[in-house]
């Protein structure tokens, strides 16, 4: 390698790492990458309200712990189904969008991960086996609207037998797991 190769070598590599630290602070500053809040956040009172206005035990979903970490998505474009999107996780992991309304906001939709104790091997490797409830009423994920959507994804064959969960089918599963 000439040293003109070498020197365009080395200020291509540092044209790509002046590049990223430009272009990632912009994408978090959009709200393209969920920033890190304090659930006491203010900026999460209308969310939250939101979620209290949502028989959400009635949909299967759990409590959100107090103590949970918290990240947002805002998504100031206009072709989005949901204007924000919350990201929790504590002892379940669940992601909760809204829609901005003249009131504030809206709660449109639900997903929320809970893991059990089996583990499973995939091509990817080893999980833990969930279960996955979903309820949106915009589509969002792409799952049916306004119903609650049950997933299994482990090697219980008791679960796998079942083609539609429901939310009686995994309650026992839930309370031998600690949720309920």
């Amino acid at each position: 390698m000439s040293q003109s190769e070498r020197r365009f070598a080395r200020s291509s590599r540092s044209s790509w790492r002046f590049s990223f630290l430009v272009v990632l602070p912009l994408f978090a500053s959009c709200g393209l990458i969920p920033e890190r809040v304090s659930a006491d956040d203010p900026r999460l009172k209308p969310m939250f309200e939101a979620i209290g206005r949502v028989d959400r035990t009635r949909l299967g979903f759990t409590a959100i712990q107090i103590d949970a970490q918290v990240r947002i998505e805002w998504h100031p474009m206009f072709d989005k189904e949901y204007d924000v999107m919350l990201h929790i996780d504590g002892k379940t992991s669940r992601t909760v969008a809204f829609k901005r309304t003249a009131q504030g906001y809206e709660w449109i939709g639900e997903q929320e991960i809970l893991k059990g104790p089996a583990t499973y091997e995939t091509p990817d490797g080893t999980f833990n086996e969930s279960i996955t409830i979903t309820f949106e009423r915009v589509p969002v994920t792409g799952f049916p609207m306004n119903r609650v959507n049950v997933l299994y994804a482990g090697n219980d064959p008791t679960l796998l037998r079942i083609d539609e969960l429901t939310l009686q089918d995994i309650q026992p599963w839930l309370n031998k797991w600690g949720y309920r």
